[in-house]
C-alpha cells in the first residue's frame, strides 16, 4: 500500500508542477482554467487571453466545450468579479501555437449561454476565428 501511496504522490506533484504561471490571469479566471492541461496562460491589457494547450491539435469540439464550462461559466458564478477582469477575447491555442481558435468574448454572449434552452455552439460559433502559424 505504501509503495502505491508513494506513487500516486508523485503524479500529483508532477501535475502540480505542469501547470502554468498565471500570474497575469485575473484571479476570477484562475480556477477554472486548472485541469485542463494548459502549458501557458497569460492575459494581456487589451484583455486578451491566451492560452497554449499541450494537445497537438485543438478541435472545435474541445474549443466549443472549453469556452462553455471554463470561461463562460464563471460569468454565470461570479459576475461581477468576471466583469471587472475586462476579457475581451480568448485564444486557444495548440502545444506548438500553430493552430487554435479565437473567442470575441466581448458583449453577452457568455450571458446569453447561460438561459435555458440556448444551444452554446450556435452563440460561440459566429464569435470565433480560427488561428495559423502562431496569429489568430
Amino acid at each position: 500500500m505504501k509503495p502505491l501511496l508513494a506513487l500516486l504522490l508523485a503524479a500529483a506533484s508532477t501535475l502540480a508542477l505542469a501547470e502554468p504561471n498565471m500570474d497575469q490571469v485575473p484571479n476570477v479566471l484562475r480556477k477554472p482554467l486548472l485541469g485542463n492541461g494548459l502549458q501557458a496562460a497569460q492575459m494581456n491589457d487589451k484583455g486578451v487571453l491566451r492560452l497554449q494547450m499541450g494537445k497537438p491539435q485543438v478541435s472545435e469540439l474541445v474549443y466549443s466545450s472549453f469556452i462553455f464550462h471554463s470561461i463562460c461559466a464563471e460569468q454565470w458564478r461570479h459576475p461581477k468579479e468576471f466583469a471587472q477582469a475586462g476579457l475581451t477575447r480568448v485564444e486557444l491555442l495548440n502545444a506548438d501555437s500553430s493552430q487554435g481558435f479565437a473567442f470575441d468574448a466581448s458583449g453577452d454572449v457568455c450571458e446569453r449561454m447561460g438561459q435555458m434552452g440556448q444551444k452554446y455552439r450556435e452563440l460561440i460559433g459566429p464569435r470565433t476565428s480560427a488561428c495559423s502559424a502562431k496569429s489568430c
